[in-house]
């Protein structure tokens, strides 16, 4: 049906899948599966593996088709020009379990990724919580982010909160400001706000 191994095979798995409270008793109903996974099962993480993966993927695929680039690279001596080296990876997202960061270099190329991640979590049923999802403008020229105003970004029809310059946002327990600033955030300040897409 979806044409991914993965998910065919464990559709294929839970197909008319029943189980009983208890076993061996013949009084116990008899309870289909219709949605879920069974109590206990390692597919429930096998399945979120197999979206978190097809979402970072997409993010990626989307940035080399639409050329949406932040001019971070690893793989490569960064003094090259030529950022598509054959020998050099260029990544605009990190994901840790259920916490995701995308970068991109303009306002239009972060809302085209925002986008799919919207597109692809509407597709296998998932919700973003907006109110745990940041804005952080990166720019190492202080004056001209002060004066400028952060772009308005959408996910979910709903305006991402954009911290301010001197905002912290922490990230895998390191913590960053959009002027670059990151040690003194770093040593259990707890000002940092949880959650960031850049």
């Amino acid at each position: 049906m979806f044409k991914i191994p993965d998910v065919d095979l464990l559709e294929q798995i839970y197909k008319g899948a029943t189980v009983r409270l208890a076993p061996k008793d013949e009084e116990s109903a008899t309870i289909t599966f219709y949605t879920g996974v069974a109590d206990g099962s390692i597919t429930s993480p096998q399945l979120f593996n197999i979206f978190i993966n097809a979402l970072l993927r997409m993010l990626t695929v989307t940035a080399q088709n639409k050329d949406i680039s932040h001019r971070l690279q690893i793989g490569k001596d960064q003094k090259g020009d030529n950022q598509r080296d054959e020998d050099g990876y260029q990544f605009n997202n990190i994901g840790f379990i259920d916490d995701i960061s995308i970068f991109a270099d303009t306002p239009e190329g972060m809302q085209k990724l925002l986008n799919v991640v919207q597109e692809l979590t509407a597709w296998f049923g998932m919700q973003i919580n907006v109110k745990k999802t940041y804005l952080l403008v990166i720019d190492n020229d202080k004056k001209r982010r002060e004066q400028e105003p952060a772009p308005l970004l959408t996910i979910n029809g709903e305006t991402l909160q954009a911290m301010n310059l001197d905002d912290a946002c922490r990230y895998l327990g390191y913590s960053g400001t959009g002027n670059g600033d990151m040690p003194e955030r770093n040593q259990g300040s707890g000002q940092a706000k949880d959650h960031c897409s850049t």
